[in-house]
């Protein structure tokens, strides 16, 4: 009789009411067997305490209280823990069927890997399906990807080995918006992690997440963990960061950066910038690509595809101009 692992699930809360009925539901659902099941609640005051104590029978352990940041909610519960393995599922993400049984056939074909990560699916507000996480589900592991590109781990999907936590040290408490960026690398550190191709979690995403508004604050607070791992000032993943919240930024105030700066600069530079995580093996997107595998430069695609529309935009206006001062001139006697 094969014994499964034990995993531990870990929920921090803070007033997400109108979510977490379907979190705890797709957790329990799994009809894991060797489940450990927390959430850690921030003292919620919508009715998020009212759809807990519907499940409180089926919980390990939940508790309702103040915290320093979701960094120290995890904490709370990672400290708990008994499990083999231990994750995060924040309130407003849901696990896809069969989830945990997939991650425990991983975890038994390679029980020393610091973590375990799979496929996922982004999905709205509502929970509906927008695409899947990675490209062609192809699901691969770079750790130089990892450290001057983009985060590419989908956290919902992410499963950690408990004795690998313990030593890298749980989440940094200090950190509000790249924890798992900075905990993917302590870990990756410490071991090759092991990719699964298959879909495990969902992740909703709206406006009022923490990723979506975090802007500035929060590509600084990337740029600090990208230099304690990489010892790099910037990186090329930190710079499409900063551009991507330019970008919106433009956007939204084009009082301050109008329409032409931002075609103009700050899309070129951001073409140009997602060119170089090629060096790191990773494509535009900053996933990974596999070995041997020669990624076209956008450089030489869109880049050159805007700078002719505009040289052509200039062209037509010289002549447009040019046009009017030489019937000027015919009208003059």
């Amino acid at each position: 009789m094969t014994i499964l692992p034990k995993i531990t699930i870990v929920t921090p809360s803070l007033n997400q009411g109108r979510f977490i009925r379907q979190c705890i539901a797709s957790v329990l659902s799994q009809q894991y067997e060797n489940l450990e099941y927390f959430i850690i609640d921030g003292q919620s005051t919508d009715d998020t305490l009212a759809v807990v104590k519907e499940y409180e029978n089926s919980l390990d352990f939940w508790i309702s209280e103040p915290d320093a940041g979701q960094s120290d909610a995890i904490n709370k519960g990672f400290k708990r823990a008994t499990g083999d393995l231990v994750a995060w599922l924040n309130a407003d993400d849901f696990y896809l069927p069969d989830a945990l049984k997939t991650v425990a056939q991983a975890y038994s074909q390679c029980p020393n890997a610091p973590f375990y990560f799979g496929d996922g699916l982004r999905v709205d507000e509502a929970g509906d399906f927008k695409e899947n996480f990675f490209p062609q589900g192809r699901v691969l592991f770079n750790r130089e990807a990892l450290l001057y590109g983009l985060n590419y781990i989908l956290q919902p999907s992410t499963f950690i080995n408990r004795s690998c936590l313990e030593q890298a040290g749980y989440l940094d408490p200090e950190l509000h918006y790249g924890m798992d960026s900075d905990l993917w690398m302590r870990l990756s550190s410490m071991g090759e992690p092991c990719p699964i191709a298959a879909a495990l979690a969902a992740s909703r995403e709206y406006a009022s997440t923490k990723t979506a508004s975090g802007m500035f604050e929060r590509i600084e607070e990337l740029r600090k963990i990208s230099k304690r791992h990489s010892g790099a000032e910037m990186t090329p993943g930190v710079l499409c960061y900063l551009f991507e919240a330019l970008h919106r930024y433009s956007c939204a105030r084009e009082d301050v950066f109008d329409r032409t700066y931002r075609q103009m600069v700050i899309e070129p530079a951001w073409v140009v910038t997602a060119d170089l995580l090629a060096k790191y093996a990773a494509g535009h997107n900053g996933y990974p690509y596999p070995p041997g595998y020669k990624q076209p430069s956008r450089l030489m695609t869109s880049l050159c595809v805007d700078l002719r529309k505009a040289a052509q935009k200039a062209h037509f206006f010289l002549l447009k101009e040019l046009t009017r001062f030489f019937r000027r001139i015919e009208k003059r006697p």
